[in-house]
């Protein structure tokens, strides 16, 4: 593992007391309605573990008409808040102009546009990050279903994502909730922009941060919750989804590790995959749509890594706005 050189740099009596500053960053693209909630929810942070950071909120607007302008320009807030338009699709690039944008920060957390934190949010990353000595924190994200959302999708727990012990130390993160030492971004590069219409940035450039030997801790009580409408909580949707995630994850596997050796266990960690899809596949006919959906799901990860180990990248965002983020496999 690659050893991190950290700049060392004198600290004054009074830099010591100067309170963390701190950007809270959001990419968005013609979201207005959850961009609008999100920052009433940044607006009711509270700090009860650690002393009140500086904190700056910096709203990238992917959308080339500045659909964000206004709904930032309405936004009450008791922090600081950045509107930053920028015009190069993808969420990569929108990610890496608020990494910009944050230059003077310490800390640098992410949010999804879709998704709207606890009160206590910052607070707990903050505190997880001191009390470990944290490079990168990894927050829980809490799916909160539409009214109209089927029980099957609910029962499938197809958009639940794992959460971890406050710290315990974590081989992969999402940008959908975490906080990043500034450090990090100033010992290797950013977000990979090649990603940007394929997804998948924030996986790579998290596994490069490990391989970097940094370290990623998890927060059980940094909470985010995620909203699921009913165009995503579909079979359809489901399974597109997976194929990205498996397609999406050997690309970033490639381009972090790129040694034939690598790519055989991924062959055979594909192969897996699709043995397992197949096999439950016709039990799953008899258990329900919730049973069938993991089956085909499990299937299709399979074969998305077949397509990437082939060098077919899937490209979901070619004609449409900026994406979000891939689930991952779990292996």
């Amino acid at each position: 593992m690659a050893s991190v050189t950290h700049s060392a740099r004198l600290i004054s009596p009074a830099q010591a007391n100067a309170p963390l500053r701190v950007a809270v960053c959001v990419a968005t693209y013609r979201r207005r309605e959850m961009l609008a909630e999100l920052l009433a929810g940044l607006s009711n942070l509270v700090f009860r573990r650690l002393p009140q950071p500086e904190v700056t909120v910096i709203v990238v607007d992917n959308d080339p008409e500045r659909s964000a302008e206004d709904v930032c320009g309405a936004a009450s807030l008791p922090w600081r808040l950045k509107y930053a338009p920028e015009s190069r699709r993808g969420i990569a690039q929108a990610r890496n102009r608020a990494v910009r944008e944050a230059a003077d920060a310490d800390f640098i957390a992410f949010i999804d546009d879709d998704e709207y934190p606890s009160a206590a949010w910052l607070d707990e990353l903050l505190w997880t990050q001191a009390h470990f000595d944290a490079d990168v924190v990894s927050g829980p994200v809490i799916p909160d279903y539409d009214r109209d959302v089927p029980q099957w999708v609910r029962a499938g727990t197809f958009f639940t994502r794992a959460i971890h012990h406050s710290g315990q130390k974590l081989e992969r993160s999402h940008t959908g909730n975490v906080l990043i030492r500034r450090s990090v971004f100033d010992n290797i590069s950013a977000f990979d922009e090649e990603f940007a219409l394929t997804g998948g940035e924030d996986t790579q450039f998290f596994l490069r941060v490990l391989q970097s030997g940094f370290s990623i801790i998890g927060s059980s009580r940094a909470v985010v919750h995620e909203s699921i409408p009913r165009s995503r909580a579909n079979l359809p949707w489901i399974v597109r989804r997976a194929y990205q995630s498996g397609n999406s994850w050997v690309l970033c596997e490639k381009s972090v590790d790129p040694k034939l050796s690598t790519r055989v266990v991924r062959l055979f960690k594909a192969a897996g995959y699709l043995a397992q899809g197949a096999f439950s596949m016709p039990v799953s006919l008899f258990r329900g749509t919730t049973a069938m959906a993991h089956s085909l799901q499990t299937f299709v990860v399979g074969i998305g890594m077949l397509a990437g180990l082939a060098g077919h990248r899937y490209q979901p965002y070619r004609s449409a706005g900026t994406p979000l983020a891939a689930p991952q496999p779990e292996n």
